[in-house]
């Protein structure tokens, strides 16, 4: 009976930590990406630790196709606010980082897709 009891115990909550997960607010986007705003602007040569460290953790949030979308979202909001953002390197961020994003960082970019 024991056995069982700890098996529900743990189920319960592997499921709740699953149902608490949420997607990412355009706050917490921003945080994560501002880290890279010397490379995104041209006054870095490659993006450096804290920037690739909020890729990976940006990448950690995008799990679900309604996530990517959240912050694919996000990511148009904030670009059209920072003029000094070169596109190209925006877009080839998560790839200088490692980090497989599957959300384009592009204004262009067709968010429902």
């Amino acid at each position: 009976m024991a056995r069982y009891l700890v098996l529900f115990l743990l189920f319960s909550a592997a499921w709740e930590s699953v149902s608490a997960r949420r997607a990412p607010s355009c706050r917490d986007v921003a945080q994560m990406i501002s880290p890279c705003m010397a490379y995104l602007e041209g006054r870095a040569m490659v993006p450096y630790g804290p920037c690739c460290g909020g890729m990976a953790a940006l990448n950690r949030t995008a799990l679900t196709g309604p996530d990517r979308a959240t912050v694919c979202g996000c990511l148009k909001g904030i670009a059209p606010r920072l003029p000094l953002i070169n596109l190209t390197r925006a877009a080839d961020l998560p790839r200088a980082c490692g980090v497989s994003l599957n959300v384009i960082i592009s204004p262009s970019d067709d968010c429902n897709r």
